[in-house]
C-alpha cells in the first residue's frame, strides 16, 4: 500500500504554537512572581523556583518543541480518505473517510487571523465533537479542500442513489416466464390424425356383399 501524499501546513504555523504556549505559561509565571512579591509569609525562594522552571519549560518549548510540531503537523487527501498526522516527539495519525463526514467548518481565531491561518474541522455521522482538525492552513486552501471534499460527498450521494434505484427497479419489474400448456391439450398435440382412406375401405366392400 502506497504512503500517503503527505502536505505540510503553513510555516506560520509554529507560530501560532508558540503564542499558545506563551499566553498558557505566562499566566503562571507573572503568578508565580506575584506570590514572591506579595505574600510576605512564604519563602521567596519558592515562587522564584517555580518562575524559573517555567521560563526553562517555555523556552524549551518555544525553541524546540514548536518547530518540530509545526514541522510533523501534515494532512493527505486521498481519493477515499482525508489524512492528519501530528506530533513532535510522538507521531499520531488519523483518517476519516468520505462516505463518513456529515458536516465540515472553517474556523479563525484571533491568533489566526493575525497570523493569516485558519482550522478545517470535519464532523462525522454519530460523532459529538469534530473528529479531525486539520489547523494551520491558509484561508483560500481551507475553502478548496472543503468545496472539494462537498463535491464528492454529493457525487458518492449520486451514485449510491442511482445504484439503489437500479437495484429496487430491477426487484419490482415483472418476471416472463414460457407458456405452460396443460397436459391434455399436450397429448391431444401430439396424436397422429387418423387415415380417412383407410377407414373408408371395409364400408365400400359391405356395400358390395349387400348388392349380391
Amino acid at each position: 500500500m502506497a504512503s500517503p501524499n503527505w502536505k505540510a501546513v503553513e510555516a506560520n504555523y509554529k507560530n501560532q504554537l508558540r503564542f499558545g504556549n506563551t499566553i498558557f505559561l505566562g499566566a503562571f509565571f507573572i503568578a508565580a512572581i506575584a506570590g514572591a512579591i506579595w505574600i510576605e509569609q512564604m519563602p521567596k525562594w519558592i515562587p522564584l523556583t517555580v518562575a524559573a522552571q517555567l521560563f526553562i519549560l517555555w523556552f524549551i518549548l518555544f525553541v524546540f518543541w514548536a518547530p518540530a510540531r509545526a514541522r510533523v503537523t501534515s494532512y493527505a487527501l486521498e481519493p477515499e480518505v482525508v489524512s492528519f498526522r501530528v506530533g513532535a516527539l510522538w507521531h499520531r495519525e488519523t483518517a476519516v473517510t468520505h462516505n463518513r463526514l456529515q458536516h465540515i467548518e472553517i474556523e479563525r481565531g484571533p491568533v489566526e487571523r493575525m497570523l493569516g491561518l485558519s482550522r478545517l474541522k470535519l464532523y462525522t455521522a454519530g460523532g459529538i465533537g469534530s473528529d479531525l482538525t486539520i489547523p494551520g492552513l491558509a484561508p483560500h486552501v481551507s475553502e478548496e479542500i472543503r468545496d472539494n471534499l462537498i463535491a464528492k460527498i454529493r457525487q458518492e450521494e449520486l451514485q449510491d442513489a442511482a445504484i439503489t434505484d437500479a437495484a429496487e427497479s430491477a426487484q419490482n419489474a415483472p418476471e416472463e416466464h414460457p407458456e405452460e400448456y396443460p397436459k391434455e391439450n399436450l397429448s391431444k398435440v401430439q396424436e397422429p390424425t387418423p387415415n380417412t382412406e383407410t377407414n373408408a375401405q371395409p364400408n365400400e366392400t359391405q356395400g358390395e356383399d349387400k348388392t349380391l
